[in-house]
């Protein structure tokens, strides 16, 4: 999660700290709630701050530098060992468009996180160094800035959600957020903004839910809080995608 907002005076009238965090990533609120923040001394300098923060950290590590970063690193990383004796007999015996066919196999032992033809993306930044594309297991900690992406061959609407060691579940994406938000086809950009791990026990498991249709997001939150501490939680929910990205945390 986000760090937390600094100590100020808040009254009664005042949104909860999650709106806040909501509307510095671009997300909308209702016109109250806008009104509101517009007036109110504590929480328009919150705001601010909170906004400051996310247009630095875009800044340093723009979405074209992700993409470029990563679509680098996987084109160095070394295919397994199976595969780089399997592609000379390909190329003599199969033709050319079964690799096509092939390559999709190919992206999950990549990433990790692919289900269904869809695509999630997890990506860690650490202070000022490259940033990661996560896989299953890889290992995170307190403080790395997470940045997703996710893309699918139709429009739709996207939830991103954690589960942490403590049995704690959030919405990630749209952050704070009660429902999910709109997903145009095939984007390939980062989604907005960034989520900053806090200090809760791994391991933190990361669903994706990907549907035709808008989600509520407390229905999906109540399951996973009653898998908490479960070796395999899922997410049931229908006519929906769901990818799944568990990540450790050392102790």
């Amino acid at each position: 999660m986000s760090p937390p907002l600094p100590p100020s005076l808040r009254g009664p009238g005042c949104p909860p700290a999650a709106v806040l965090e909501a509307l510095s990533a671009g997300e909308s609120a209702p016109q109250a709630t806008l009104s509101h923040v517009e007036g109110c001394p504590s929480c328009g300098g919150q705001l601010a701050a909170l906004t400051k923060n996310r247009d630095a950290f875009l800044r340093a590590r723009p979405t074209e530098r992700f993409l470029s970063q990563l679509d680098r690193h996987a084109a160095t990383r070394p295919a397994p060992v199976f595969w780089r004796r399997l592609f000379p007999v390909l190329a003599v015996c199969v033709p050319v468009l079964a690799l096509v066919v092939l390559a999709p196999r190919l992206l999950p032992q990549q990433t990790g996180v692919h289900f269904k033809g869809n695509e999630f993306k997890v990506v860690a930044a650490r202070g000022k160094g490259t940033p990661e594309l996560l896989g299953p297991d890889s290992q995170v900690r307190t403080g790395d800035a997470l940045r997703f992406a996710y893309e699918a061959p139709e429009a739709g609407h996207l939830l991103v959600l954690e589960l942490d060691g403590r049995g704690v579940a959030n919405v990630f994406h749209p952050f704070g957020g009660k429902a999910s938000v709109p997903l145009p086809a095939l984007q390939r950009d980062f989604l907005p903004g960034s989520v900053v791990l806090d200090d809760a026990p791994g391991p933190e498991w990361l669903f994706a839910v990907f549907s035709p249709r808008p989600l509520d997001a407390e229905p999906l939150l109540v399951q996973l809080r009653a898998q908490a501490g479960r070796a395999q939680p899922t997410l049931s929910c229908p006519d929906c995608r769901v990818s799944v990205l568990r990540l450790q945390k050392p102790k």
